[in-house]
């Protein structure tokens, strides 16, 4: 394990007009000059579909925290940290963001989202949800002692089952299986309505969300091609967490505390782990936030950074003591 100072990967980003919808504020954020996908790797989404990719258990056994890619392509494959698998024998989602090379065998972890079913459904997995940002936040913090103490990028399943049981619960549904995605599928009709209020700005490769004006997640990839194609589903994922809040009190969320976020990112000093496929797992956890990302040569392909707190009101407060640098170096 060695270091990385953010400020030397993280790329310039500008942050563009918010765009809202109820509770759920985003703002997207733009770099100068656009590039295209390190490698012009594809998605999960976009390699499944082409027969490129197959994902299955990694046995007719299997095992809760691991899975196995195959990549048969020519290119390599991004699976992005909290995009979901359903299928085989429970449905999963990513704990770490990883490229696969191309033409390679890759056992890869992963989180139970589906707490009642270890029965196959079907041989291979699909391309799912994506995760709301509370739940990813909690498991990151996991993953990172995790890969701390033990070099392994592993979850607190009982963590990720509970999160997922608070949706579920929020949804007012039964689910006979209790999955995340029949959570996300009740509320179809809502979602639908932020995603059609919500549409990709042109030319994000990133975007900050908030929660009645509360920072709740970023998310930042190398190419705008990347964020487009997970557009929705990511929306999707934000409006989860927007409609748990919903009857919430809160502030305007502003471009200046976008610029806030992101100088106070910038200044963290990572540790990088031997990632899961190609690059480096890197990794900051501060009293405000914590931060994960993909690093594969000098390419940032991926970032999430979360409030430090699953709390609401503990996030907000741990948030209002960021203050800009300036002010910091002034006192």
């Amino acid at each position: 394990m060695n270091t990385i100072r953010m400020q030397d990967i993280l790329p310039a980003f500008k942050s563009g007009t918010a765009i809202g919808h109820r509770n759920l504020t985003l703002v997207p954020l733009l770099e100068d000059v656009q590039q295209d996908r390190f490698q012009n790797y594809l998605l999960a989404s976009e390699a499944i579909h082409a027969g490129a990719l197959t994902v299955s258990e990694i046995s007719d056994a299997g095992t809760v925290p691991e899975l196995l890619a195959v990549n048969d392509g020519d290119t390599p494959v991004l699976l992005i940290d909290g995009e979901e698998l359903q299928g085989a024998k429970q449905n999963r989602i990513l704990n770490t963001s990883v490229l696969l090379p191309p033409r390679s065998k890759t056992r890869f972890p992963v989180s139970c989202v589906e707490e009642g079913r270890w029965s196959h459904i079907s041989p291979t997995f699909q391309s799912g949800n994506y995760a709301p940002s509370s739940l990813r936040q909690r498991k990151s913090l996991d993953v990172q002692h995790s890969l701390r103490t033990r070099g392994r990028a592993e979850s607190d399943q009982g963590a990720v089952w509970d999160s997922v049981a608070q949706h579920i619960e929020a949804s007012e549904i039964q689910s006979p299986t209790r999955a995340m995605s029949d959570a996300m599928a009740t509320r179809g009709d809502v979602i639908e309505r932020y995603q059609d209020a919500l549409l990709y700005p042109s030319g994000a490769c990133g975007v900050v969300a908030a929660v009645c004006g509360q920072f709740v997640a970023m998310d930042a990839f190398d190419s705008p091609s990347t964020l487009k194609e997970i557009w929705c589903r990511l929306v999707a994922s934000y409006a989860m967490d927007a409609e748990m809040a919903r009857g919430t009190e809160g502030k305007s969320f502003t471009q200046k505390s976008v610029g806030v976020i992101l100088e106070h990112v910038g200044e963290q000093t990572c540790e990088a782990f031997a990632a899961v496929g190609e690059g480096q797992d890197i990794r900051f956890e501060t009293s405000n936030m914590v931060g994960q990302g993909l690093q594969v040569e000098q390419r940032l392909l991926h970032i999430s950074v979360f409030p430090r707190s699953d709390d609401r009101q503990t996030r907000h407060n741990s948030l209002s003591h960021i203050s800009p640098p300036s002010r910091r170096k002034r006192s």
